[in-house]
């Protein structure tokens, strides 16, 4: 009798494990990990080199006046003056927002006749930003001017002052393409028996690279 309920019992306990295991949930499998894309690179893009060149057209006046003459009628102080147009062409290196170095040619063939001048000069160029666009300069240097007018050959200081627009902003600091310039400069200024000056009013188109 006691073999007979041993074994009832143990068929029980099987029945009941087989129907508990048939209601187990298997164990979750975690997903594999996907890698991530590189990001993309950035091309490189390099600053602008601060080399630039530019050109457009110059007016030019020329005024002289003599040291007093004596004559038969008084004291005389003879005036004179020419004008004259034509060209400018100018390239340089600005070292940065502040300073740069520049050489430049002046000629004006037409105009008043035999008032044809030209300049030849290198100077320091300092700079002041006003905008991210737009900058005004000065114009410190040394230069040789020849002029027709009165037979005028000379050497020396010369000057100027100018602004320049750019069409794009700076890069790190640096001005980059297409620019506008206004400026007016005075390449010779000579005093004595005669005392001579030009000015000159110049404006043209500049790239910078």
């Amino acid at each position: 009798m006691k073999k007979v309920i041993f074994s009832v019992i143990a068929a029980t306990a099987l029945s009941s494990s087989l129907f508990a295991g048939k209601n187990v949930a298997p164990a979750p499998v975690p997903p594999l990990p996907v890698p991530e894309a590189p990001a993309p690179e950035k091309p490189t893009v390099l600053p602008p080199l601060g080399l630039y060149v530019g050109g457009g057209l110059t007016y030019a006046k020329t005024s002289c006046e003599c040291a007093p003459i004596q004559t038969t009628s008084g004291v005389q102080r003879g005036k004179s003056s020419g004008k004259s147009y034509g060209i400018n062409l100018r390239g340089g290196y600005e070292y940065n927002e502040y300073v740069g170095i520049e050489a430049r040619y002046l000629y004006t063939p037409w105009g008043d006749k035999d008032k044809t001048m030209k300049h030849y000069g290198i100077y320091l160029k300092p700079m002041a930003p006003v905008t991210d666009n737009f900058d005004v300069y000065a114009l410190l240097g040394y230069g040789k001017t020849k002029c027709e007018y009165h037979n005028l050959d000379e050497k020396g200081f010369a000057w100027g002052l100018g602004g320049e627009y750019m069409f794009s902003e700076k890069k790190e600091g640096a001005k980059d393409g297409f620019g506008i310039y206004a400026e007016y400069s005075r390449p010779i200024k000579k005093s004595g028996a005669k005392t001579i000056k030009t000015d000159v009013l110049s404006t043209g188109v500049s790239y910078h690279f």
